[in-house]
């Protein structure tokens, strides 16, 4: 081995990122997105969690439990109280209205104090009384993220633990019963699959896009094609709907493979989880030819893939609520087209929706396939 030629190389390949500012700032700027990130998704707990409150509670002379209650769940950082509603809002059904506001997912849960609530916690007495004798609040929760469900419960059970003993000094059992209005007998992984079905799709038809675009454009297939009389228009339509049946065959294949090996349930239409998925595919494509346009070589494509997929991951809902995201953070999960497609998958897969429930889902989803495939055959023309 011979050491010169060695550090020749080495002086070679330094040099070369020397003129290549784009690669040269991806090397030590990535690292630091990449741990702030992190850091800051990782660091965050569930936080402004909507839920409406349903108070009946008829008190017991100058005890309001239920009141101090709600006090004590305003006053922590973990739900947004949307309303609370009592016998004077002129509401006919308080309970059935809270419980639609959860059915249509205008909100995770609603909590409901009884009319017998403060009687039942101060009278309730050990030796003399049943368990049912307890007093009891009722949560109606969205049960199609599990980590919600778990957020809201100890919250609740918390704050009357707190108000039981910090505030009236008595140790008392009072029950907070959760009611899954969505995902009953559901576990983990039904919640989970519909974001790695859309992730997996996501990564694939992105990659494979941007990797292939610069290929064709480096190799000079790309020119080749473009001199014979076929348009840029048809190039780009011509690769994104291979790619959005790449996308769509893959979403397939994980489907069969979570509902045949892991027992995955599905509530709603297959058929409508795939559209939301190749919608999903066709716009992450579309955008790779939109990025590869802007790279000169193979390497610089490939810079793109981390800067677009890592915040995907770690902030669009696959993993954990959008409410776990911080706030800092929370207007970039907006602006992920994968946070759609998620979540569509989700309503249609846990809570069993149809197109007239996820449709705001698949029109952003589809307008963002449309701009990046008119982008991209803007620039393809440009070029």
């Amino acid at each position: 081995m011979n050491s010169r030629r060695m550090l020749a190389i080495t002086k070679k390949v330094l040099r070369s990122l020397r003129h290549d500012r784009r690669t040269a700032a991806f090397l030590v700027l990535m690292p630091i997105f990449m741990i702030a990130i992190f850091g800051y998704t990782f660091g965050g707990e569930v936080e402004d969690v909507e839920v409406y409150i349903v108070d009946l509670d008829e008190g017991l002379g100058p005890a309001d439990l239920s009141d101090l209650v709600i006090a004590r769940l305003q006053g922590g950082d973990s739900l947004r109280i949307l309303e609370v509603i009592r016998p004077s809002s002129g509401i006919a059904d308080p309970v059935g209205y809270g419980r639609e506001k959860v059915e249509s997912g205008n909100a995770w849960g609603c909590i409901v104090f009884p009319a017998d609530f403060a009687a039942n916690a101060l009278t309730f007495s050990p030796g003399n009384s049943t368990a049912a004798d307890a007093a009891t609040v009722t949560m109606f929760l969205d049960g199609s993220n599990l980590n919600i469900v778990q957020t809201v419960t100890s919250t609740v059970r918390s704050a009357l633990s707190s108000v039981m003993v910090e505030d009236l000094g008595f140790v008392q059992p009072v029950n907070a019963v959760p009611d899954l209005v969505y995902g009953e007998g559901r576990d983990f992984l039904d919640t989970f699959a519909p974001g790695v079905i859309s992730l997996a799709v996501m990564m694939v038809t992105f990659m494979i896009s941007i990797i292939s675009f610069i290929h064709e454009r480096t190799t000079g297939t790309l020119a080749r094609l473009l001199s014979t009389p076929v348009t840029e228009s048809e190039v780009v339509l011509g690769y994104a709907m291979a790619f959005g049946l790449i996308g769509l065959v893959q979403s397939a294949v994980v489907m069969a493979t979570a509902l045949l090996l892991f027992g995955v349930q599905v509530e709603g239409s297959l058929a409508l989880v795939l559209l939301t998925v190749f919608l999903l595919g066709v716009g992450m494509q579309g955008l790779g030819f939109l990025l590869s346009a802007n790279a000169r070589t193979e390497f610089q494509a490939v810079q793109f893939i981390p800067i677009i997929l890592f915040p995907s991951i770690l902030l669009s809902g696959v993993f954990w609520p959008l409410e776990s995201v911080p706030e800092l953070l929370r207007p970039v999960s907006y602006l992920l087209p994968l946070t759609y497609a998620v979540d569509g998958a989700r309503s249609v897969m846990v809570r069993g929706w149809g197109l007239e429930e996820i449709w705001p889902d698949l029109a952003i989803l589809l307008i963002f396939a449309a701009a990046m495939l008119a982008l991209s055959i803007v620039l393809m023309r440009r070029r």
